[in-house]
């Protein structure tokens, strides 16, 4: 909780700091960043061969944005005058952090993934974002003693896809030079992942998150 209230305070700052720095016209830019995210109570749904379905009504998750797999996002958006199409992927992270007794472990740490095409506009000294796309989750879970940690997925990399999101997020960038920029940018977003692999089964898990990125990005 303190790493999240640093980090949200360095993002208001950064923003701040935006509103004196010059705008450029790029057509091309690249943003890599990093983050965390407050993940609100929301439903979780594990369906098992065998049992009953286990039902939590306010699962609550945490991101722990460090780890072998942190938490990032990174951003290619094509610009025409104030108004861009982006490609954009969040690697988010979730830790169930209130497991009923059949749950020893519930977390999809190595990457809730948000792959989105989305539409950017500039209005003054802002940048709104909204877009939408699959969600690719890589899942750890011990349901009932039976465990499931990654396995072939998609293209044999462990990586299965399991629903849809979308997001909406405000920027500011701040002009380092010519073609360098910082970014500071708050976000929401809504995942309904409806079939990620649990032993024997799969779960639906969706997501709503508020998320905080700090990164840097170049324009050509």
């Amino acid at each position: 909780m303190r790493f999240r209230r640093a980090w949200f305070t360095a993002l208001a700052c950064v923003c701040l700091a935006a509103s004196e720095a010059t705008a450029y016209a790029d057509t091309l830019t690249i943003e890599v960043m990093g983050g965390s995210a407050l993940n609100l109570p929301s439903s979780l749904t594990v369906r098992q061969r065998g049992f009953p379905d286990i039902r939590v009504s306010g699962a609550n998750y945490e991101t722990r944005p460090f780890g072998n797999y942190p938490y990032y996002a990174w951003r290619v958006g094509l610009w025409d005058g104030n108004a861009a199409w982006e490609l954009e992927h969040i690697h988010h992270r979730l830790f169930l952090t209130n497991p009923p007794p059949e749950i020893e472990l519930f977390a999809i740490h190595f990457g809730y993934n948000y792959f989105l095409l989305g539409r950017a506009w500039k209005r003054n000294a802002f940048i709104y974002r909204a877009a939408v796309g699959p969600i690719v989750t890589n899942p750890e879970n011990i349901v009932r003693g039976r465990k499931f940690r990654t396995g072939p997925g998609v293209l044999d990399t462990g990586n299965y896809f399991s629903g849809i999101g979308t997001r909406a997020g405000v920027a500011r960038n701040l002009q380092l030079t010519r073609h360098v920029f910082l970014v500071g940018e708050a976000a929401f977003s809504a995942g309904f992942a409806w079939r990620v692999p649990v032993a024997d089964g799969s779960a639906n898990v969706p997501n709503f998150a508020l998320h905080g990125h700090l990164g840097i990005g170049v324009g050509f």
